[in-house]
């Protein structure tokens, strides 16, 4: 093979190599191109923290939502509160608060206050839900009061509707005194009236409660229910009423919340020893002709019978000197031999006149 040849056969493979090189940058530059995204990715421009938005529901201590409570929510930079209400099915809501702040809420419903939960500025969280129990009953009726009866509706845990009427006396600046008014066994709420009006004469709020199997207030889960003599030793029905009673009777925007006088009479007396010990917000009692084993029996034990400031009214020496020995706190007993109902009761001058000297002594 001449010189000629072996030049040209070199010149060919030199082209061919050269060309496989290209081929392989080729190849190269394409994977790098293509792997350039995933080497090294776009950074995304920082719009940071969004704005946060705080919502829940309140409810009462069986779930059912409170319309109307308030939510009251503070930004605890500024010290600022704003103030949420809740809608028909107990919601509230709100929207594009600053995110680098702590904030702090409770919700208030018939002066019952929940306890506080936070929003922390640290948790970086768009969207936070919030809610809150409140240990009140369910109002089926909050409707304001005025002077004339406008009537209450409300039920208790155990679904018995009761009944009430509810006056505010005429020409009397808030906050109001407010009375609590217990009928006997077999009686109605109207045998107060009399009672009623000297009450509200005198500058008082008089609410008087149709007790469950008694006036209207004979429903129970929608179906009619009658008394029975057992429940004047059953701590679980008459007693039951009490609590939504002053709920509602605490909720009325005039009222004195915190310090109300129950006054009942046989049945309604042992309710009335009961709620004194029972509720803080009972500033005294009146019991007139209650029975002691009745309202042991009803409290369910004895170290559930506490009655504190409490005026007792009872027929005979013998019922006197057993309250003596069971009511150990401010007390004042009385001896009245009568005969008859609340309406006999109530109008006997001895007995109002001893009423409205205690009531002026202690409230």
């Amino acid at each position: 093979m001449g010189n000629k040849e072996q030049a040209t056969i070199k010149h060919k493979r030199l082209k061919m190599f050269s060309a496989f090189c290209v081929f392989l940058w080729l190849i190269t530059f394409c994977l790098c191109a293509s792997a350039e995204p995933q080497l090294f990715p776009k950074t995304r421009r920082d719009t940071g923290p969004k704005p946060k938005n705080i919502h829940g529901v309140v409810q009462d201590l069986r779930g059912t939502p409170l319309a109307g409570a308030r939510v009251f929510l503070k930004d605890m930079k500024t010290s600022v509160v704003r103030t949420l209400e809740t809608d028909q099915s107990g919601q509230y809501k709100v929207f594009g608060l600053t995110p680098m702040v702590d904030y702090e809420l409770y919700a208030e419903f018939k002066g019952k206050t929940s306890e506080k939960k936070f929003v922390s500025s640290f948790l970086n969280r768009e969207d936070n839900v919030l809610n809150f129990q409140l240990d009140v009953a369910v109002i089926e009726n909050t409707a304001g009061a005025s002077t004339s009866d406008q009537g209450a509706t409300f039920k208790t845990f155990d679904l018995v509707e009761l009944h009430a009427s509810f006056d505010l006396p005429v020409g009397v600046p808030a906050p109001i005194p407010a009375v609590l008014l217990l009928h006997g066994f077999g009686e109605d709420r109207s045998v107060w009236k009399d009672f009623s009006k000297e009450l509200l004469n005198r500058g008082w709020a008089v609410m008087a409660l149709d007790l469950r199997g008694h006036g209207e207030s004979r429903l129970k889960n929608q179906r009619p229910m009658e008394a029975s003599q057992d429940w004047r030793t059953n701590p679980h029905e008459f007693p039951v009423d009490l609590d939504p009673a002053l709920d509602w009777l605490k909720s009325r925007p005039r009222v004195d919340n915190g310090k109300i006088v129950v006054i009942g009479f046989d049945v309604g007396a042992n309710l009335a020893l009961i709620a004194s010990g029972r509720f803080q917000e009972v500033r005294t009692v009146v019991a007139i002709k209650p029975d002691l084993s009745e309202s042991l029996a009803m409290a369910g034990s004895a170290q559930d019978f506490v009655p504190r400031s409490t005026l007792i009214v009872v027929p005979n020496e013998s019922e006197a000197a057993r309250f003596k020995v069971a009511v150990k706190t401010r007390s004042r007993i009385i001896m009245a031999p009568h005969s008859g109902g609340t309406a006999e009761w109530t109008a006997d001058k001895q007995i109002k006149d001893a009423i409205f000297q205690w009531l002026k002594e202690t409230y």
